[in-house]
């Protein structure tokens, strides 16, 4: 339900709060064990469904979009802030220019980024996956 804003990414922690509440107050609880295991079945049936580390979280995938080391690295570094740029990647991870914008525009083509490019210094790259993350350090 939730695709269309993420692009089939969303916290772990948002999705049980999500499944949580579409089953009512007197269903059995759901743990973030519980829906780790589930997603790792409906992995092995090709559904698109994948769980990505990221710090101290996990991301759910819940479309079949093609992810490599890269694109979790990315991932991984915009946790903090929500967003990253092609000079953060360059100078956190010693990657080439190239590269860097190499993931960042997989990740717009697959809707998993909104660029912002009326950011100050340099375009950002924004993930709203991560955005309950965020809002929940506050």
């Amino acid at each position: 339900a939730m695709q269309g804003r993420s692009a089939g990414l969303i916290t772990l922690q948002e999705l049980q709060q999500q499944v949580l509440k579409g089953r009512g107050r007197f269903a059995q609880d759901v743990s973030a064990d519980d829906l780790l295991r589930a997603i790792k079945k409906l992995k092995v049936l090709g559904s698109g469904f994948g769980i990505i580390p990221v710090g101290g979280t996990f991301l759910v995938q819940s479309v079949p979009a093609e992810l490599n080391m890269d694109h979790t690295v990315v991932l991984q570094l915009a946790e903090k802030k929500g967003f990253v740029t092609v000079s953060e990647i360059r100078d956190s991870l010693r990657w080439e220019t190239e590269r860097a914008k190499q993931v960042l525009e997989h990740l717009l083509k697959e809707g998993m980024a909104w660029l912002d490019v009326q950011a100050p210094a340099e375009p950002q790259f924004w993930l709203p996956a991560l955005f309950s993350e965020l809002h929940g350090q506050d």
